[in-house]
C-alpha cells in the first residue's frame, strides 16, 4: 500500500488523519496566497500571490494527496462529492476543517503582519461579471483536478498538473476577480478583516463553478 500511494494518488481519506491533512492544508495554501496578497499591498512589486499559491499547492498534493485527496477548497470538495470520489457522509467534516484552517491562517497574517488588506479577494468588476468569472475558473481547476485524479496517475503528475492549473487561471484571471476559486481561501481573512464586502462572489462562484464540471465532467466520461 505504502508504495502504491508513493506511485499514483490513492487517498484513504479516513479517520482525523484526513481531516488534520485538510486543516492543515488549507490554512498552509492560505497563508501562502493570501500572505502574498498583504505583501503587495505592504511593500509595491512583492507579487501577486498567484505562483506563491501554485507551486505550494504542488507541494501540498504531493504531501497530503495520498492522505485526504489534497482539496484545501470547499467547492473542490463539493464538487469531488458531486462525482463521487467523495462519500457524502464526509463532506461537511471537510468543509469545517478547511474553513478552519483558512480562518486561522487570516488571524495569523492579522496578528504578524499588522496589515489591514491581510491578502483579501477583491475585485473591481461588478459583483456578476466577477462571479461569472469565479465560476468559469473554478470549473477549470475541478476539471484538471477529476482529470488528474484518475487511477493509475503518478503523484508527482498530479501535484503538477493540478499546481499548474491553479497558476494558470490565477494568472490570467487575478486581474478580474482576484482568482480565489476557493471559498476558504477568501473567507478566511475576510473573518479576521472582519470586512465580508464581496465574499458573496467567492462562497457563490466558486461552488457554481466545479459543481457545474463534476456534472459535465461525469457526462464527458460516459461518451
Amino acid at each position: 500500500m505504502a508504495k502504491a500511494q508513493s506511485e499514483s494518488f490513492a487517498p484513504d481519506m479516513s479517520g482525523t488523519r484526513a481531516l488534520f491533512a485538510e486543516y492543515l492544508g488549507t490554512c498552509l495554501l492560505t497563508l501562502a496566497a493570501a500572505g502574498a496578497g498583504a505583501a503587495s499591498g505592504l511593500i509595491p512589486g512583492s507579487g501577486d500571490g498567484v505562483w506563491a499559491g501554485s507551486l505550494t499547492l504542488v507541494v501540498l498534493v504531493l504531501v497530503f494527496g495520498p492522505v485526504s485527496g489534497a482539496h484545501f477548497n470547499p467547492a473542490i470538495s463539493i464538487g469531488m462529492t458531486i462525482s463521487g470520489r467523495l462519500p457524502k457522509s464526509k463532506t461537511l467534516a471537510y468543509l469545517g476543517a478547511q474553513f478552519a484552517g483558512a480562518l486561522t491562517a487570516g488571524l495569523i497574517l492579522r496578528v504578524v503582519l499588522q496589515s489591514t488588506t491581510l491578502g483579501l479577494t477583491t475585485s473591481q468588476m461588478p459583483g456578476l461579471a466577477a462571479l461569472a468569472i469565479e465560476a468559469l475558473l473554478t470549473f477549470w481547476l475541478q476539471w484538471v483536478i477529476l482529470a488528474s485524479t484518475e487511477k493509475d496517475i503518478p503523484l508527482l503528475q498530479t501535484g503538477l498538473a493540478i499546481g499548474l492549473a491553479l497558476g494558470a487561471a490565477g494568472h490570467w484571471g487575478g486581474h478580474f476577480s482576484g482568482a480565489s476559486m476557493n471559498p476558504a481561501r477568501s473567507l478566511g481573512p475576510a473573518i479576521a478583516a472582519m470586512d465580508f464586502s464581496q465574499i458573496w462572489i467567492y462562497l457563490i462562484g466558486p461552488v457554481v463553478g466545479s459543481s457545474a464540471a463534476a456534472l459535465v465532467y461525469g457526462w464527458y466520461r460516459k461518451l
